[in-house]
């Protein structure tokens, strides 16, 4: 414990894989910031984190509500993805609408792309600093039926390797995880074979506790202990990506 004391950090989202990485990051010594839209009740009384409601995304009051956040010197910047959808919520190529990616453009890549502009002079700032992107599968294997999330998780990649290129020595890196969400439980309600075989043939047998598994992996991408690891996709998903393109299947979309 008490990695990363000392450390200021700011966390954009909030989806159940943020939430649970400033959990961790509280209780591993870091000042934590979370900024996001419908947070849980008591979040911050419970986990030590100062929670703030963001409300409207990309806007110029988040954009300054940000910046403020980030201070004078910001050593850690998350920004959160999404979880598993329903699948009446996947969208195929075929039935995209420009308006449904725009939407899934906003909040994936647009919003993370405001709090880098926010938050780039305090990241320079602080000179070790690190900049972590919660990525998913859909942005890597191209998961079927998700056509707005596969193409967005794939400008994050590109918007990734841009930070790390251009404002080195800032780190920047994905972190892919396989993990229990709410997203996945259900999931695995309505598709218990599918997941379940998925999960078998994984090296760990078994989807990422939130907390000790993503937040552990969460805690060396912020931590000096990665100080030379940048432009990365850094899988914590109990070895899923090892056996994921085997053994995928596409299922049909619900629309």
């Amino acid at each position: 414990m008490n990695r990363l004391d000392g450390k200021t950090a700011l966390l954009i989202g909030e989806d159940p894989v943020t939430l649970a990485i400033a959990a961790r990051y509280a209780a591993e010594g870091a000042a934590v910031t979370l900024i996001g839209n419908g947070l849980p009740a008591g979040i911050s009384e419970s986990a030590g984190v100062n929670a703030i409601e963001s409300g409207p995304a990309n806007t110029d009051a988040e954009r300054e509500m940000i910046g403020k956040a980030a201070g004078r010197a910001l050593d850690i910047l998350l920004l959160g993805g999404a979880d598993i959808p329903d699948e009446q919520d996947w969208i195929p190529v075929s039935k995209l609408s420009i308006d449904q990616l725009r939407k899934a453009e906003d909040r994936l890549v647009i919003r993370a792309l405001t709090a880098l502009q926010a938050s780039e002079a305090a990241l320079r700032a602080a000179g070790n600093s690190s900049v972590i992107f919660i990525h998913s599968p859909a942005g890597i294997f191209s998961e079927g039926g998700w056509a707005d999330y596969t193409i967005c998780y794939h400008a994050r990649t590109g918007l990734m390797r841009a930070v790390a290129a251009e404002w080195g020595p800032v780190r920047a890196n994905l972190l892919v995880p396989f993990a229990d969400t709410p997203g996945f439980r259900a999931f695995r309600e309505r598709n218990p074979a599918e997941v379940d075989h998925r999960t078998s043939v994984t090296a760990m047998k078994r989807p990422g506790d939130l907390v000790k598994d993503i937040g552990g992996a969460a805690v060396f991408l912020g931590s000096s202990d990665s100080q030379y690891v940048t432009g990365m996709t850094v899988p914590a998903d109990g070895g899923a990506s090892l056996t994921i393109p085997v053994v995928e299947t596409q299922m049909e979309s619900a629309r």
